[in-house]
């Protein structure tokens, strides 16, 4: 059965890092919303805002490659229930398994310069200050998940945690 491991957390806590590593690790496809965002922007008609657009675009990407028999990694922020039940309604329409993995940052000083000092691989894509981040909403869970804590850690440590805790 194809697995949906969708990751959800704020920006700065090292979703990307992760993921980049870790789907090679488990074979699935990496669906990166930030690449996808910077893509539709890049055209000259693209509103500033794109509301739920790239994540309902994504899942709809999901949901086919699922239904294929490919297992998919989401990397997106996932801040509220509308974006995380649009992924469990992509799993449920492929007969997917759902996995969510929360990676988090639980020094708010380490996240604070992890967000003021980084960059972006992604050409052209502005990336949000702390102040954006410190202020974003962010809905509780009423779901069961996975939570990677990527303070005072390496990446690798990270990856091998969510390699261990995914399991199969």
């Amino acid at each position: 059965m194809a697995r949906l491991i969708a990751l959800a957390g704020l920006p700065g806590t090292g979703k990307s890092g992760i993921a980049r590593r870790l789907a090679p690790r488990i074979g699935a496809m990496w669906l990166r919303i930030d690449s996808m965002d910077q893509a539709i922007w890049a055209s000259p008609s693209a509103p500033r805002d794109l509301a739920d657009w790239t994540y309902r675009a994504a899942q709809a990407v999901a949901t086919d490659n699922l239904a294929l028999g490919f297992d998919v990694l989401a990397d997106c922020v996932n801040d509220c229930q509308a974006s995380r039940e649009g992924w469990e309604a992509a799993a449920q329409r492929a007969d997917a398994d759902m996995k969510w993995l929360e990676i988090v940052c639980s020094d708010p000083a380490e996240h604070r310069r992890r967000v003021e000092t980084r960059t972006s691989d992604i050409a052209g894509l502005a990336l949000p200050d702390w102040d954006a981040v410190a202020r974003r909403a962010y809905d509780a869970w009423d779901r069961d998940r996975l939570i990677v804590d990527t303070a005072h850690r390496s990446l690798e440590a990270c990856v091998d945690e969510a390699f261990a805790l995914l399991g199969r």
